[in-house]
């Protein structure tokens, strides 16, 4: 067997470290948390500035959303001018389609990309009624689908050093979506606000991220109390490479957050970093507790595990039993993880210091036990 590890082409594409966030002046920003955008609400919509991940103190883009403009979308040397709210749009990122439907504004998805990688239902039967279109990969989207859908805007994640090829041509607002950058979990969850001003709810999203925040924040003061911090370690060999979540990255930190020890958190990367079996042994030999994802439709044992390759049964939570794995292909791991941390963060809390739910009924969300056989 085969184990994949490429997960996502975002895993790849920021294997290198962020260049660091723009120096927001914070008069200029209603943001507590997320460093990649600054947020100003108006009184006839909001200005939205966002840094440049790449590039330290450069803005990637900036915009002014209006309620009150005759047109709806304008260029000027200094940045565009979208009308809100936003009725019609394209969505590049299954997260940021289930969010919509959490905020209630799933009628405003006009078509989504991959739709073979949705698991939300109501999404899935808007696209079997016709009401959401299917617009091909990400990457290489059917460009006369979306031109035939004449959205209001098309939400797009930025990478480095590319453009949107075609889409730059069609006069559609394209939306940089850069909340994929933030390094810390409650960071990237506080775009959530961003997104429900778009769509005309900003008091809806101001109160899921509250309600998200003020959980997260309560889940790091239990953890901060368990007596031992377990040596955790990641992912599983690639190809020739072992890719595992740089120091800085939201998983890094999220780690920590549970009251463990991420045996690579000295590594100032916040993407996926590429590293030799030598070194990971080195490193992570002695783990306590070895998380992997499993993106096959086959159940992960041990013995698949080690079959696929035998050093592996080396490391000590192999010997111990104590490798947890999320099967992505049957939980909506990465749609609910990005905007929602507080549930991954009472997983890991879960498995590194079982006995602080030891009281409750709580119900594991994305990981479990890797089976024996």
């Amino acid at each position: 067997m085969k184990i994949k590890e490429a997960l996502t082409l975002i895993s790849v594409l920021i294997i290198t470290a962020c260049s660091g966030a723009y120096h927001f002046n914070s008069e200029e920003s209603i943001m507590e948390y997320a460093t990649y955008i600054a947020l100003d609400d108006t009184p006839q919509g909001f200005t939205a500035h966002i840094a440049n991940p790449w590039k330290k103190n450069r803005l990637l883009h900036s915009y002014r959303f209006t309620t009150s403009e005759p047109t709806r979308y304008s260029f000027s040397t200094t940045g565009n001018t979208v009308n809100i709210p936003l009725k019609r749009v394209i969505v590049m990122t299954n997260s940021l389609a289930r969010l919509m439907v959490e905020l209630g504004v799933e009628d405003c998805i006009a078509g989504v990309c991959e739709p073979e990688h949705i698991s939300d239902s109501l999404i899935n039967a808007r696209i079997a009624q016709g009401a959401i279109a299917a617009c091909g990969n990400s990457m290489y989207p059917i460009i006369e689908k979306i031109m035939e859908l004449n959205p209001d805007a098309i939400m797009v994640s930025p990478f480095e050093e590319t453009g949107y090829g075609q889409l730059e041509k069609l006069g559609i607002p394209l939306l940089e979506c850069a909340d994929y950058m933030e390094t810390s979990p409650l960071g990237r969850a506080e775009w959530i606000r961003f997104y429900g001003r778009l769509f005309g709810v900003p008091e809806r999203s101001d109160s899921l991220f509250n309600e998200i925040s003020a959980a997260y924040l309560n889940l790091c003061q239990l953890a901060a109390g368990a007596s031992t911090r377990p040596k955790v370690m990641l992912e599983t060999r690639s190809g020739s490479a072992w890719y595992t979540a740089g120091g800085a990255s939201t998983i890094g930190r999220m780690i920590s957050d549970a009251g463990a020890e991420y045996l690579f958190a000295d590594n100032k990367n916040s993407g996926s970093v590429p590293l030799s079996f030598e070194t990971v042994y080195e490193r992570a030999s002695q783990a306590d507790v070895w998380l992997l994802k499993n993106n096959g439709n086959t159940k992960l044992t041990y013995d698949l595990l080690e079959a696929d390759f035998k050093p592996y049964a080396s490391f000590k939570p192999f010997k111990t039993k104590n490798i947890w794995v999320c099967d992505v292909h049957r939980v909506p791991y990465f749609e609910l993880t990005s905007f929602h941390p507080e549930l991954l963060l009472s997983d890991f809390i879960s498995i590194f210091h079982p006995e602080i739910f030891s009281d409750t009924d709580y119900t594991m969300q994305f990981y479990h036990p890797l089976d024996l056989d």
